[in-house]
């Protein structure tokens, strides 16, 4: 069998994708928390920040750092 999705994650650079998906996030902070009421546009808000925002959660909620692990009988 030929894993080659395996293979390309390997490749990959987590360094610098940690580095981007950061800045992304400060980005899109800075946008949401210094709208004022009269620059709030809720395209961008519904296009940009709560699709991102979305896909964070599902993100936190599939991956699980140092869970609790499951034994039978205690």
């Amino acid at each position: 069998m030929n894993y080659k999705n395996i293979e390309t994650v390997k490749r990959l650079d987590f360094d610098h994708l940690d580095m981007l998906v950061s800045e992304r996030i400060g980005a899109l902070r800075q946008l949401a928390q210094g709208m004022t009421e009269r620059q709030v546009n809720d395209d961008i808000c519904r296009d940009l920040i709560l699709p991102c925002v979305y896909t964070l959660t599902q993100f936190l909620e599939s991956v699980q750092i140092g869970g609790e692990e499951k034994t039978n009988g205690g």
